[in-house]
């Protein structure tokens, strides 16, 4: 009976260390990796927010002051105030904006988190002719000191643009 103690000890410490390690997702813990999907999802909610109530002021708070706004078709945009100006001059001629986010993947750190998805913005030109917008996106997200999140890179391109209904 006592040569079993030494081996049941030697046991309990290798089965230990062989353990899988909890999942975590470079965040520290399974719950800070859903609040800060929590409050990534609340970011991408304001962001669909301003898109519909054609906010530039709104739209250009979700940035950080270092933000990078870039889209193949013009320049990169750099700055809140860059990015509210290109928001009021790219809504000047839509109505009944809408966006949709579909979020392909999220990798999370403890301070900052990159996104990757599809998404689909909808609209009427100036003679009401109903259009939508298909493509892909990548944003870079920083965690800011309240807990909250901003997006600082922002990347984007278009697969295609269609026309809606008759």
């Amino acid at each position: 009976m006592r040569a079993l103690i030494p081996l049941t000890t030697a046991l309990a410490i290798v089965a230990a260390a062989c353990a899988p390690a909890r999942p975590t997702d470079g965040a520290g813990s399974a719950t800070s990796a859903a609040a800060a999907s929590a409050g990534i999802d609340a970011l991408n909610a304001r962001l669909v927010d301003a898109y519909r109530r054609r906010d530039p002021a709104a739209y250009a708070a979700l940035f950080t002051d270092t933000a990078a706004f870039e889209w193949p078709a013009f320049t990169t945009v750099r700055g809140p105030a860059a990015l509210a100006a290109m928001a009021r001059e790219n809504w000047a001629a839509e109505r009944d904006v809408d966006l949709r986010l579909r979020v392909g993947a999220r990798r999370l750190a403890a301070d900052h988190a990159t996104e990757f998805g599809a998404f689909e913005q909808s609209w009427r030109d100036s003679s009401g002719t109903p259009w939508t917008e298909f493509g892909r996106y990548v944003s870079f997200l920083v965690r800011q000191r309240d807990g909250g999140w901003r997006m600082d890179r922002f990347f984007g391109f278009e697969d295609s643009t269609r026309r809606r209904g008759p």
